[in-house]
């Protein structure tokens, strides 16, 4: 900020506070001081701190406990949010146009951090990448083995990456690269690698964030039939101190941009298939997601899903292939766009984390229990609702953050957007959202009626199950 602003500082510190404060005066209940909605506003509050300690290196062991056990609250209210029945509709203290502008104001901040901030490494190195394979596809026969990158070498060096990124992003950002340079980046280059490509990084990390927003609010708008609440969702994604902390790092927003858009688009399998297979391209943790949906839309609408997921896998393989000579090549490529030490139980060099100063055994109940969670909430309830649908994505990914030995627990961008959606649904049993139903099987709320207090709840099936 102080680039723009000359002698004005908002420390990461300052922000929490007043982000913190910002988001109690508007949507905490004051008259119900006991109410879901506060605990829920508190719970999510409690993730921000523990991810300042670990960023400033200042009581960092604190800080990742501190995360898991905010994590682990959150584990519990997730599994228990289906038996949450009465959902009445809470207002925010401020009125619609009063949260645009504070989400607009908050929006500026972000996008001035992002800009000023240096740009995340692990996005600029997606430019790269990217930029090999459009070299190679304008060039296919000039493929040359010597300069095939190696992930797992890529990884190495860089111990701060979540995990691998999808060359197909790659190949966009390198192409929003050239709208900048006008011809193609050239490895030494110092210049061009510090103007070109950092600002194609931020230009991502920019649009995951307006997917984020923009996705927020059409859920609201759309399938929770309420315009204010698609607001007040993007208002507080844009104030939550932890967004600010890794405004710049696409690593962590993009994937959950391509879920809320699947989410939003869950009335058109296919669709969501796609999206699906974006999100699990760009980071590993939405594959444990493709069990839940499946039991979601069942047997006959889960063809079009994984038809889907299929067609980004075959045209993530088609640009891997772009820059491999030969089939040998090829299959190293693809293995090692993950770097599965991180995946074993001894975890990846040079690991940070709460598991850094711990036996790599005790991970191995930890990644049991995962495993046996994912099972439990594929088959149990088999017929899912939307809401079931939310709190169950939403519960695997924040329990992934338990085993995952790289900074594990610190990628709360990775369900926050879905940690909101939990928080402000309604009940969504009582609403006619679901293209195909007669309008006789469900009741339709009007605009300010307490979904509580509906008649009709808990008589309404999902379509799918028909």
């Amino acid at each position: 900020m102080d680039a723009i602003l000359t002698g004005y500082e908002v420390s990461q510190t300052a922000w929490l506070y007043l982000s913190s404060m910002l988001i109690i005066a508007v949507f905490y209940r004051f008259r119900r001081p006991w109410s879901l909605r506060n605990f829920d506003l508190i719970l999510l509050l409690s993730l921000s701190p523990g991810v300042l300690m670990v960023r400033s290196d200042r009581g960092t062991s604190v800080g990742y406990t501190f995360l898991f056990l905010s994590t682990a609250l959150w584990t519990i209210r997730l599994l228990w949010d289906r038996y949450l029945t009465k959902r009445p509709r809470i207002d925010p203290n401020l009125i619609s146009p009063g949260m645009i502008f504070l989400g607009v104001c908050a929006f500026a901040f972000l996008m001035t951090e992002s800009i000023t901030r240096p740009a995340d490494p692990g996005t600029v190195t997606t430019v790269m990448k990217g930029e090999k394979i459009i070299q190679a596809a304008s060039s296919p026969g000039n493929a040359d083995p010597a300069v095939i990158p190696n992930e797992a070498a890529d990884q190495d060096s860089d111990p701060e990456e979540a995990g691998p990124t999808a060359s197909l992003l790659g190949g966009t950002v390198s192409t929003i690269s050239r709208l900048f340079s006008g011809y193609s980046i050239s490895n030494d280059s110092s210049i061009r690698f510090g103007i070109v490509e950092e600002t194609a990084a931020r230009i991502l990390a920019i649009l995951a964030h307006i997917a984020i927003i923009t996705g927020l609010y059409w859920i609201g708008r759309n399938h929770f039939h309420d315009k204010t609440q698609g607001v007040a969702m993007a208002t507080i994604y844009l104030l939550m101190p932890c967004t600010s902390y890794v405004v710049s790092e696409v690593d962590q927003v993009l994937p959950c941009a391509f879920i809320i858009w699947a989410i939003a688009s869950y009335t058109r399998p296919l669709i969501a298939g796609v999206l699906m297979g974006f999100a699990c391209g760009s980071m590993f943790f939405p594959v444990f997601l493709l069990p839940v949906w499946f039991s979601f839309f069942g047997w006959k609408r889960s063809l079009p899903f994984f038809a889907g997921v299929a067609i980004v896998a075959a045209i993530l393989a088609g640009a891997i292939a772009l820059i491999t000579p030969d089939t040998y090549t090829f299959t190293q490529q693809t293995i090692n766009r993950i770097d599965f030490r991180l995946l074993s139980f001894e975890g990846g060099s040079g690991e940070q984390g709460f598991w850094n100063s711990i036996h790599p055994a005790y991970r191995i109940p930890v990644m049991v229990a995962f495993a046996i969670l994912v099972i439990t909430l594929t088959v149990w309830p088999w017929k899912k609702t939307l809401e079931v649908l939310l709190s169950y994505n939403a519960a695997i990914i924040v329990f992934s953050q338990f085993w995952y030995p790289q900074l594990g627990g610190v990628y709360v961008l990775w369900y926050l957007p879905l940690l909101i959606l939990v928080i402000f649904r309604p009940r969504l049993l009582a609403q006619c959202d679901y293209p195909g139903v007669p309008s006789h099987r469900a009741t339709q709320l009007e605009p300010g009626t307490s979904s509580a207090g509906a008649q009709g709840i808990g008589t309404v099936s999902h379509p799918f199950y028909h």
